[in-house]
């Protein structure tokens, strides 16, 4: 897919999960759905603990093929 980071697929299951109650999940069954989701594609492995913090540590294949309308920006 070309979703280009993991906190995409968070978000997206996050408004749209379950398909009978969207948004009827709360943050720890949504960072489950989405640890499995990428286990699944071989991104992550099978004991990972996916959370707020971690979730920002997993490298996306599409993530190379994206554009981005923002440059990157250097902090100095």
């Amino acid at each position: 897919g070309l979703w280009p980071y993991a906190t995409s697929i968070f978000d997206y299951t996050r408004r749209a999960m379950p398909h009978y109650a969207p948004k009827s999940l709360n943050n720890n069954e949504v960072y489950s759905l989405t640890a499995y989701i990428l286990y699944l594609n071989g991104l992550i492995d099978k004991d990972h603990i996916l959370d707020k913090r971690s979730i920002l540590n997993v490298s996306m294949p599409g993530k190379e093929r994206s554009v981005s309308a923002w440059p990157e920006t250097t902090s100095k």
